[in-house]
């Protein structure tokens, strides 16, 4: 049964379908596929943004390689944290109307360190906070753990399809005596595109966490691919 509402603002009015918004608030990934220690938590302060671009050149290109696109699901909601070190997975579920045709994902490995130093930038600005240093870039794929390695002998299926970028940030690094990194990763799959954003100290390994993290959202988005046809009304 499809979402005559969901759980973002109670005001908005409805823009969404309802057996896509279904999926959306779904579990996306089960903590066991992250490894032993990590926990869901609510996102409770969390404030879903539609759009979540920024206001840099690099945002509007992105924004212009996706204005021909219809979103029909949204969630923000989903969150699991790692017990010793505080490590945190937050998940974003989208779904369009129809899948991409490449020229998102395209738009999305020209621009997308751009992009993440802006956004995390203005983000940090909203705050109030003066960000300190920081870069975005991709993660090549001879870097990746051999799961998500395209062409590594142990690849799972969604190998080829995701795009990786780390951001290392440095604002507040003083304060905590550690630098923070954020493993940014982008899933294209079929009409849904999962992004797990995985934040962690950066002397702390999170390949596995993320890796694992990458084959659960896969399997829930295949569970979509099998089961929809384009949403109605689709462009």
């Amino acid at each position: 049964m499809g979402r005559t509402r969901r759980s973002g603002p109670a005001e908005e009015q409805r823009w969404w379908d309802p057996a896509d918004q279904a999926f959306a608030e779904a579990p996306v990934i089960h903590h066991r596929d992250l490894g032993r220690g990590w926990i869901p938590v609510p996102m409770v302060n969390n404030a879903e943004r539609i759009d979540w671009w920024g206001d840099d050149p690099a945002s509007e290109a992105m924004r212009a390689a996706a204005s021909g696109r219809r979103l029909t699901a949204l969630d923000e909601g989903a969150a699991w944290r790692r017990r010793r070190d505080g490590a945190l997975l937050v998940a974003r579920v989208e779904v369009w109307a129809r899948p991409d045709d490449g020229s998102v994902r395209d738009a999305w490995r020209r621009e997308g360190s751009a992009c993440l130093d802006a956004v995390w930038r203005e983000r940090w600005r909203e705050r109030d906070r003066t960000p300190g240093w920081i870069e975005a870039r991709p993660r090549l794929d001879v870097d990746r753990p051999d799961p998500v390695r395209p062409g590594s002998p142990v690849a799972i299926e969604a190998a080829g399809h995701l795009d990786w970028f780390t951001i290392e940030d440095h604002t507040g690094a003083a304060e905590a005596d550690e630098v923070t990194a954020y493993e940014h990763l982008t899933l294209w799959a079929g009409r849904a595109v999962i992004t797990l954003t995985l934040r962690h100290g950066h002397s702390t390994d999170a390949d596995g966490a993320a890796a694992g993290a990458v084959a659960g959202a896969w399997r829930r988005a295949e569970a979509l691919s099998r089961r929809s046809d384009p949403a109605p009304g689709s462009a």
